[in-house]
């Protein structure tokens, strides 16, 4: 009487397994089905436009193969523009991440009014980027902007931010950095706030200065989170800048500020060429791809660590 009573329990445990099994199948082909089509199918396809010379009003797309890519390798232009991506991305990144460090080593160890001062940091970050670059492109004008305006108060003549070669991509930069600071600033004073007080209170004992502390403890233990900060804003970088660059600047002067978002968004949109663009957005991928593993990497060596 006991073994059939077993083998009933083993029986009923086995259908009620078997029908889990089957409500999470159920539950997860529609979803599974849903992401591959929002996800992988316009990846896909946008590598099948690359492989043809593909009109955006076209009835006709003859197959190049890698034609398009090709064309890429002996275009100055795409050299130019894959220089001011560059210079944009890795100055912002390490000039942001470097000012983000500060801002927060400033902030970490105030107690009264810590919360609002975050608030404020925090605020470039929540405003819309359409309208933190149309503010920045009045104070940035030549003739009327408040930057000008007050240099001419200490007699220093008007500078063209944005109508110079020399100081476009540096106005951009600063915009960027003012307008994630405050991101970056919340992720530092969370490492910092991990930081056991122990350290500080036995450094303190033995007689270390704010300099050493700061060398010694803080920036060492705080390297996870910098080569996070680091890869993630290379990575957003490269992908990003559309909106900023186009309402301030249209990557002028001469091409000067044309980055490779815009670049895409200029050959797909403007000039139609859909081929082309498509192959430089696989070659934004691979660049996204690459720096994705290299954060994975160094995240893996500093846990191990």
């Amino acid at each position: 009487m006991i073994q059939t009573i077993t083998q009933k329990f083993t029986g009923s445990r086995s259908t009620l397994r078997a029908a889990e099994h089957r409500f999470i199948i159920i539950a997860l082909v529609p979803t599974i089905l849903f992401y591959m089509t929002v996800k992988f199918y316009p990846i896909f396809f946008a590598f099948f436009i690359s492989m043809h010379e593909w009109s955006l009003f076209g009835n006709v797309s003859p197959f190049v193969g890698l034609d398009n890519y090709a064309l890429l390798a002996k275009d100055s232009l795409f050299y130019k523009v894959m220089w001011n991506t560059m210079y944009r991305t890795f100055a912002g990144t390490f000039l942001g991440a470097f000012c983000s460090l500060i801002v927060a080593l400033i902030l970490n160890p105030i107690k009264r009014g810590s919360i609002l001062l975050r608030l404020i940091y925090f605020l470039p970050v929540m405003t819309s980027v359409i309208a933190s670059a149309t503010i920045w492109k009045w104070m940035l004008q030549t003739r009327f902007g408040l930057l000008n305006q007050l240099l001419s108060f200490l007699g220093i003549q008007p500078v063209p931010w944005l109508q110079s070669t020399t100081w476009a991509m540096p106005s951009i930069i600063v915009m960027g950095i003012w307008g994630g600071i405050g991101f970056t600033v919340i992720i530092y004073l969370a490492g910092l706030k991990g930081i056991p007080k122990d350290y500080y209170e036995a450094a303190e004992i033995d007689g270390a200065s704010s300099i050493q502390l700061a060398l010694k403890i803080t920036l060492p233990l705080l390297k996870p989170v910098v080569s996070f900060v680091l890869i993630t804003g290379v990575i957003g970088g490269f992908s990003g800048g559309f909106q900023a660059i186009y309402m301030m600047t249209g990557g002028g002067p001469l091409d000067s500020t044309r980055v490779l978002a815009l670049h895409i968004y200029d050959y797909a949109f403007q000039r139609m060429f859909m081929g082309q663009a498509s192959s430089m957005s696989f070659v934004l991928f691979a660049i996204v791809l690459i720096l994705t593993l290299v954060q994975f990497k160094l995240q893996r060596v500093d846990w191990e660590l």
